[in-house]
């Protein structure tokens, strides 16, 4: 699924945390709260607003429940979402997106963490809107094959496969493609060499890049089973990463990295790759996530982190070994890319 010229489609929101006592909720500061449909409320230190009159503003105006106090679908004439109470998961156009807060039921609507609706769901609905910073125009990319030398990433022992390999393998065939689209290509590594995790970003940032994109394969102990492909992009401050459950609080929030710089692009940049592999490949979607992943905190331009299969996975893993699906993954991210730099292209028609 392409993305329109001025707007990305995108999939529906699943959110979390629900029914709250009236005494567990306060107003925004500035704000008076008498009725239970305000349009902002903060919740344990969270400020959230009500999903349909944000969405509203990005064309979404249609609103139905699919499940009452529970599930709600907005929907618009370029994009469809839905939200669910007390779940951070939900969909944009069909594909998984994850919140940094769960959905929260109050009054007789869904609320959406300020956050998600400023740094995810806006950029995703209106990607050529006025961010500041500017977005930066596509002519450097730079591609990070992940580990390397002594680290090997993860492997599948039992087919003596190594994460290193395919990921220098599937970086240097996205090389050639974005080459031939005229854009200038730095790679991090050419050969198998370790890199340090800063010296990577350094490199990036040096180069002047205006995209950053970080190639990997996923596995997981003791569960062969589990499969699929999932984009992370740098976590917004203030939020707890997807892998930082609600219940605890994640080390890293209150600091504004450099990646933080970036945040609407790296929406945007991440939704377009994670999108196109599902496209491409058929497999099946583990989200468009967020992490304070080393690499992702520490460089200037939009960035992501691609998860592009697991090798855990003996069925994943023998697809990964042909070559034909390492090409169809470079094509996946290069068509990704392509996507964003047509989204946020300035000056288009609206």
């Amino acid at each position: 699924m392409g993305i329109h010229r001025r707007r990305i489609l995108a999939g529906a929101v699943l959110a979390l945390l629900g029914l709250f006592a009236v005494a567990e909720v306060h107003a925004l500061p500035g704000r008076t709260q008498s009725a239970p449909n305000s349009v902002n409320l903060t919740i344990k230190g969270v400020a959230y607003i009500d999903a349909r009159v944000f969405l509203a503003r990005y064309g979404l105006k249609s609103a139905a429940w699919v499940k009452t106090g529970e599930q709600m679908r907005l929907q618009g004439p370029n994009a469809k979402i839905e939200i669910e109470t007390d779940k951070r998961d939900a969909e944009f156009n069909g594909r998984r997106v994850l919140l940094g807060d769960p959905v929260v039921f109050y009054g007789s609507s869904l609320y959406i963490s300020r956050i998600d609706a400023e740094k995810l769901f806006a950029p995703l609905l209106n990607p050529d809107g006025a961010y500041a910073p500017p977005v930066p125009a596509v002519r450097v990319i730079v591609i990070d094959p992940g580990h390397g030398g002594q680290d090997t990433g993860t492997q599948n022992k039992a087919l003596k496969l190594n994460e290193k390999t395919f990921t220098l393998d599937v970086g240097l065939r996205l090389r050639a493609l974005l080459q031939k689209e005229g854009y200038k290509v730095v790679m991090t590594r050419t050969d198998d060499r370790f890199i340090p995790l800063p010296e990577r970003a350094e490199i990036a940032n040096k180069a002047g890049a205006d995209l950053f994109i970080s190639i990997h394969f996923n596995s997981v102990e003791n569960s062969p089973s589990v499969l699929g492909t999932e984009t992370y992009a740098m976590t917004p401050q203030y939020q707890r990463s997807t892998s930082t459950p609600p219940s605890e609080k994640d080390p890293g929030a209150r600091v504004a990295y450099p990646g933080n710089r970036n945040d609407p692009w790296n929406a945007v940049l991440g939704y377009c790759i994670q999108n196109r592999l599902l496209g491409k490949l058929g497999t099946e979607d583990r989200g468009f996530k967020r992490a304070r992943f080393a690499v992702l905190r520490l460089v200037n331009a939009p960035a992501v982190l691609v998860e592009s299969g697991y090798l855990s996975n003996t069925a994943e893993a023998r697809k990964i070994c042909t070559v034909a699906y390492r090409d169809d993954i470079a094509e996946s991210i290069a068509a990704g890319i392509k996507d964003y730099s047509a989204a946020t292209a300035p000056n288009k028609s609206k």
